[in-house]
């Protein structure tokens, strides 16, 4: 049975979680502070799942996700907080501490199915026994070296002067991060790294070196997968545009570069297979559907399940996971983010030209959204026109 452990301050918030998962598959304890907490754990031998709140006088809920990410770093963790406090949420997130979040008041039904959720995504992963399959490539596995170093240092909350000064070491990528920052989606206008950093955003910037590390990681694959990351970077524009129009709003930190890493499972699987993969996927012309049956056919694995686990292996914000492993299927009943799947499902599609086809996952995620063709004709056609 499940373990999860509550954390929460207020006498009031425990009792409505009490209640509301008392009579739920799973076993439940609940710590009004960090001691209490700490004790519960050293109790029991694994903790499933963290939920703790973020705003508490004594400790502080980033302190616990902390605590907890080095004392159980497989535990599901999870951030809990009124609308008072996106900025303490946006931190969890992006310092790679917390999977999901909730706001104060919640609902009972979205926060009992997203659970549920998080740990059906888990049992998936375990069931392909992908770490069998990958477990020769150690390097993946482990985080990139400046992706770490850089995740550290925003974890300890370093000036962006530091940050900049460790990527500043890596020539290759501050030109390609200038050169982002620059670009007619940003517009920066700069050639200061540090003011590129900032119009790109700390979270942005961590998934862009983590693609580029990963992308680099054997030099001879390095122009064999060039045609993903531009097909993923132009996605990831169709993805702001389509986003913008659909919420009237701009993309939130937290999900800002999901078109940019929701193929990333394919720069993986060139990593681990190499020519292999690279003659008989990424060089084949065959379409995305075809390219997932024929990865399976060939390496018992498919490129969206290999994202998805290793995002997961570093504990990226659950969105990103579900954009990776479900772009392909955006209806599937486990995925918690289905707007946010849906929208990337129609920006990859729409950046391949495949929107006249009108594949079951297209028509999934106009369904989705409740839009049309019609609807996305503008978009379609500014970037036909580039």
């Amino acid at each position: 049975m499940r373990k999860i452990l509550f954390i929460d301050d207020e006498t009031n918030i425990l009792r409505s979680l009490k209640r509301l998962f008392r009579n739920l598959e799973y076993e439940c304890y609940y710590a009004d502070g960090i001691t209490e907490a700490i004790n519960i754990y050293l109790e029991l031998d694994f903790i499933d799942m963290l939920v703790t709140d973020i705003k508490m006088p004594n400790f502080d809920g980033i302190r616990v996700l902390k605590v907890f990410k080095e004392a159980s770093p497989r535990t599901i963790r999870v951030a809990l907080s009124g609308y008072a406090s996106v900025d303490s949420i946006t931190e969890a997130v992006s310092k790679n501490l917390a999977k999901q979040y909730f706001y104060k008041p919640w609902n009972n039904d979205e926060i009992i199915g997203s659970i549920k959720k998080m740990f059906s995504l888990e049992d998936e992963f375990e069931q392909v026994n992908l770490f069998d399959k990958v477990q020769n490539f150690e390097n993946i596995k482990t985080l990139p070296r400046l992706f770490d170093r850089v995740n550290m240092l925003i974890q300890k909350d370093k000036s962006i002067e530091e940050i900049c000064g460790i990527i500043e070491e890596d020539l290759a990528i501050t030109s390609n991060i200038l050169r982002l920052a620059n670009s007619a989606f940003y517009q920066a206008k700069t050639g200061n790294l540090q003011q590129a950093v900032m119009y790109i955003g700390l979270n942005n910037l961590k998934q862009i070196i983590l693609s580029y590390e990963i992308s680099q990681m054997k030099e001879p694959l390095i122009k064999k997968g060039e045609s993903v990351w531009q097909h993923s970077a132009r996605t990831n524009n169709i993805f702001h545009d389509l986003h913008e129009k659909y919420y009237k709003k701009k993309v939130p930190p937290i999900v800002g570069t999901a078109g940019l890493i929701h193929d990333i499972g394919k720069i993986i699987m060139l990593q681990i297979f190499e020519e292999a993969y690279s003659s008989e996927i990424l060089s084949a012309d065959i379409s995305d559907d075809q390219i997932m049956a024929q990865e399976k056919v060939n390496f018992k694995i498919d490129h969206a399940v290999v994202g998805g686990y290793f995002l997961n292996w570093w504990a990226f914000p659950i969105e990103l996971i579900e954009v990776c492993m479900y772009h392909h299927r955006p209806s599937d009943e486990h995925i918690i983010h289905k707007e946010l799947v849906a929208l990337v499902t129609l920006a990859s599609m729409i950046e391949k030209g495949e929107y006249e086809i009108l594949r079951s996952s297209f028509l999934e995620a106009l369904d989705i959204l409740k839009i049309d063709l019609e609807y996305l004709k503008p978009i379609i056609v500014k970037y036909e026109n580039e």
